[in-house]
């Protein structure tokens, strides 16, 4: 009897020894996915201790004017601008707020917005190319994408489904090779407008919708 209650008494001793757990501090950012350099994230969390300082970083690193202090119910809030990319591809990033004990992570993505083919030049009856767009996904989640063909005079020449966007940005990151001009293409200026419209709408300057142009000059029919 009084070796089981020795033993008790030290289990609760080294209990009471043990450090309390962290809550369960969460963060959060107000979209999975942004468009590069182009407005800012918006952060906010909970689960923290009241009114004592924190620290935000991405990718493992203290973010520039990152630091705060929690509120008294112990959440964070605040935005910081959207990351710059240095290349043509999305980057998935890391965010962190650390405080303490309470390191919570999530994470969001970066995307360039942009249309292209690949090769950029050849016949232009002949020539196959894979077409890939970034960011077409930042308003509607996996939307389809179309390509609309404007000849040289501004009438719609032809529209054509390029597919799916994928991933919380929309990306397609290369099609199957298709001919650049499924038709027989005029000398002069063709504007391709990329969008999530399967019937066509001008592109213009104050749109209501995504859409990417990208011009192809034709200056000589080849055999």
């Amino acid at each position: 009897m009084n070796a089981r209650s020795t033993a008790l008494a030290a289990a609760l001793a080294l209990a009471a020894a043990l450090p309390a757990a962290a809550s369960a501090a969460q963060v959060q950012t107000d979209r999975p996915c942004y468009q590069d350099n182009v407005g800012t994230v918006a952060v906010s969390g909970s689960g923290f201790e009241p009114n004592q300082p924190y620290q935000v970083t991405l990718d493992g690193q203290a973010l520039p004017n990152g630091s705060g202090t929690t509120d008294a119910a112990g959440g964070i809030a605040g935005s910081f601008p959207t990351p710059e990319l240095s290349g043509s591809s999305v980057h998935a990033y890391t965010l962190g707020v650390v405080q303490g004990a309470n390191a919570p992570t999530t994470g969001f993505s970066v995307t360039p917005f942009f249309a292209d083919f690949n090769p950029g030049s050849g016949n232009p009856k002949k020539l196959r190319v894979r077409f890939k767009v970034f960011g077409f996904g930042l308003v509607d989640t996996n939307p389809l994408v179309y390509l609309h063909y404007v000849r040289p005079n501004g009438k719609l020449k032809r529209t054509i489904k390029l597919g799916r966007a994928q991933g919380d940005c929309g990306t397609i990151k290369r099609t199957a090779r298709k001919k650049l001009f499924p038709f027989n293409a005029e000398r002069g200026h063709w504007k391709l407008q990329f969008d999530t419209h399967r019937r066509y709408r001008r592109g213009q300057a104050g749109a209501n919708f995504l859409f990417y142009t990208v011009g192809v000059t034709i200056t000589r029919l080849f055999g």
